[in-house]
């Protein structure tokens, strides 16, 4: 009986849209346009257009390519990958991010080898414990309504599965889009994790927006407890990975903020912003439950910055 929306700016599709192709084809030129709006008015604008991610696909008919598209150009590259230090859009305010003493290490120096897992991992992973989340092959089984959006299907798949230890976590990430009000969709089966496809590429730079259902009422009416369960105990310093099936590649971030804030706050803007760093966001519901509306009224929130890539130890 959870829902995770968190809302988006009220800006124009075709707007964000169009901006996000011209940094994406024409990188000086949108500089350029950015520099000539340098106003008060323009800088706000600029801090709620950027949720609609470079490099992301759409399943609304945008010419851009789907992630399994992207990975099947890209191939196996090796490319280096840089790597910048957390620009703090949501760190600076978070209660449990302390010291600077107790963030993680800095990111990996690019153009390094890649590591084997057992290397990177500050703890051996055991499978017994990720209990939470499946493949999806359970389907859609959620009303579509309250945040809910179609997630199920070929259409809908992706070659990404989220692990996060310290949640339980083991599941399959699916492509979700807008609501028809603008705000972030739900998957429609609750033991997944959804990937807003307007946001950025997980393992690429900016700031890839995940969310997943703490518990559900399904169409039959059974209530049970749903992926991000046990996002709570979730701490600074720990590890979240994103494993990319289609490469056999392990992308390993370290939490570094984590929070708890209303859905409409300028917080909300703040956590959804992209970033010059790659950064995952996962969203999960919190705090009280208003059985009128079927919703709860805070959002849990863990951003995560990615620090290194690694291959599978055998």
């Amino acid at each position: 009986m959870r829902r995770h929306r968190l809302k988006l700016p009220r800006w124009s599709d075709d707007l964000r849209r169009h901006l996000a192709e011209l940094r994406r084809q024409q990188p000086k030129l949108f500089v350029a346009v950015l520099a000539a709006l340098a106003s008060p008015t323009a800088l706000i604008v600029l801090v709620l257009i950027p949720i609609a991610g470079l490099g992301s696909s759409s399943t609304s008919g945008s010419a851009q390519p789907t992630v399994a598209e992207r990975s099947a150009s890209d191939g196996d590259s090796q490319r280096p990958v840089r790597y910048v230090p957390y620009n703090g859009l949501a760190q600076q305010q978070s209660a449990e991010a302390g010291s600077a003493d107790a963030l993680p290490a800095q990111p990996a120096e690019s153009g390094v080898a890649l590591r084997k897992l057992s290397d990177v991992l500050r703890q051996r992973l055991d499978e017994s414990n990720l209990i939470y989340g499946s493949n999806g092959s359970e389907g859609s089984i959620l009303p579509l309504d309250n945040g809910v959006v179609p997630s199920s299907g070929p259409r809908f798949d992706t070659h990404w599965e989220l692990i996060l230890p310290s949640a339980g976590i083991r599941a399959a990430v699916v492509q979700v889009g807008l609501t028809h009000d603008g705000a972030m969709g739900s998957p429609d089966n609750p033991f997944v994790v959804g990937w807003f496809n307007r946001s950025a590429i997980p393992g690429e730079s900016g700031n890839a927006l995940l969310g997943g259902h703490r518990d559900y009422q399904d169409r039959d009416g059974n209530i049970d407890v749903g992926v991000c369960w046990k996002l709570d105990d979730t701490r600074v310093g720990d590890q979240l990975i994103m494993f990319d099936q289609s490469t056999n590649r392990y992308y390993v971030y370290d939490i570094v903020d984590k929070a708890t804030i209303l859905p409409d706050s300028a917080d909300a803007v703040k956590y959804l912003s992209q970033t010059r760093e790659s950064v995952v966001t996962l969203i999960t519901c919190s705090g009280d439950f208003d059985r009128a509306t079927h919703s709860y009224a805070e959002r849990l929130i863990v951003v995560a910055l990615l620090n290194a890539v690694a291959a599978p130890d055998a």
